[in-house]
């Protein structure tokens, strides 16, 4: 099930409406390869939140 998607500029004003419908034929045209999870954004940003500290921690022991 897809909802209606509102697509706004910088300033806030209204540039374009993507219908449910046209979501619904994108996602199986193209298989659902561009479709991304909330959970795996979320699991990227801890990720590369790990990745700094590690980088940290390493520095910090390499001086």
């Amino acid at each position: 099930m897809f909802f209606e998607v509102r697509i706004f500029d910088a300033r806030g004003e209204l540039k374009k409406v993507v219908s449910p419908r046209r979501l619904s034929n994108r996602f199986w045209k193209y298989g659902g390869q561009d479709a991304v999870d909330s959970g795996e954004k979320e699991n990227r940003s801890q990720d590369l939140e790990n990745q700094k500290f590690l980088r940290d921690e390493c520095q910090i022991g390499e001086r």
